[in-house]
């Protein structure tokens, strides 16, 4: 085999050993990567669940802060809740309104008339809006009185305390859901550059295979270049067997028609073929500088230099892009 070839093969074996190296290096970078993403999504989902439950808490604790203070103000106001209510209020006004027009006495008969069957019309509107903030009222109430019922056995404290309790607990709530947020946040960020790292490694695990298999290419034409170089080697090598076991058989006929048709057949190439010429003597002249013989067979003397044709140079070592 020629040593450039050879040598070309024993560089593409150290490449491609290193090439597998650095990617079980990616490999396992990529797995720890993928191990340290899918911790970071677990937290990420118990970071947004807890958020959700804070964020309820937060919903319920308002509600409660919202029905103690109607039931204070309730407690505070009694029955004048119905008749203080917007609606009621806008009536009240209006027939207060009127009556004080009817009260100056600056109108004729038929206007003083006109206002008192307006006034009696609004009362009764009045009285039908007293009966549905009236039924609201009562069902708000219920509600209410549920609620309040249900926080007694929560509260420790007087009802006039739960608004400030409440709101405590609400501020508390709120802190807690920013820190849980800020979490979120941050979790979100890392996996986001988790993800930038994981491309990275297998843009570059995929370059270092895509260079692995170039240089494996490389090794397997090379080595197919060696093999057609070295066919006649091969082809030279079982001659001399067969030429051998003819010798140990004493088989003198049939070695001596091996020998005649082989001679036959290396001065037809020889005389025909320019090109086995060429390599016929490339490969004599290199077979005698490799043992230290000189250019007729002999042993070199140690000043003596041995030098080839250019062109007889070695076969070239192809070279794949």
């Amino acid at each position: 085999m020629d040593i450039e070839i050879t040598r070309k093969i024993e560089e593409a074996n150290l490449e491609i050993k290193k090439k597998n190296e650095v990617i079980d290096d990616y490999s396992k970078d990529l797995k720890r990567y993928r191990e340290d993403k899918k911790s970071a999504e677990w937290k990420l989902q118990n970071s947004k669940f807890r958020c959700r439950n804070l964020t309820w808490s937060i919903h319920q604790k308002r509600e409660n802060l919202f029905y103690v203070k109607i039931a204070l103000n309730k407690k505070s106001t009694g029955n004048r809740a119905v008749m203080q209510s917007p609606e009621v209020t806008e009536f009240s006004k209006h027939i207060s309104g009127l009556k004080h027009r009817v009260q100056r006495g600056r109108i004729t008969l038929k206007e003083e008339k006109q206002l008192i069957k307006q006034m009696k019309e609004l009362k009764g509107e009045k009285n039908k809006v007293v009966t549905l903030v009236s039924d609201k009222q009562k069902k708000q109430d219920e509600v209410v009185k549920g609620n309040i019922d249900r926080l007694h056995y929560f509260m420790k404290t007087p009802m006039e305390e739960w608004p400030q309790s409440l709101t405590e607990e609400i501020n508390n709530l709120k802190a807690s859901k920013l820190d849980v947020t800020k979490k979120m946040k941050y979790f979100e960020q890392y996996l986001e550059d988790i993800d930038n790292q994981i491309s990275y490694v297998i843009q570059k695990m995929d370059t270092a295979i895509s260079e692995r298999d170039r240089t494996n290419e490389l090794r397997r034409k090379s080595k197919e270049l060696a093999d057609k170089l070295n066919a006649c080697y091969y082809k030279n090598h079982g001659l001399l067997n067969s030429a051998k076991h003819l010798a140990i058989t004493k088989d003198i006929a049939a070695l001596a028609e091996l020998s005649n048709s082989e001679l036959e057949k290396f001065f037809s190439q020889w005389n025909e073929d320019k090109t086995f010429r060429s390599d016929y003597n490339r490969r004599v002249l290199w077979s005698l500088d490799i043992r230290g013989l000189s250019k007729d067979g002999r042993i070199r003397n140690p000043d003596e230099k041995f030098t080839i044709p250019e062109s007889l140079i070695p076969w070239p070592t192809p070279v794949f892009k």
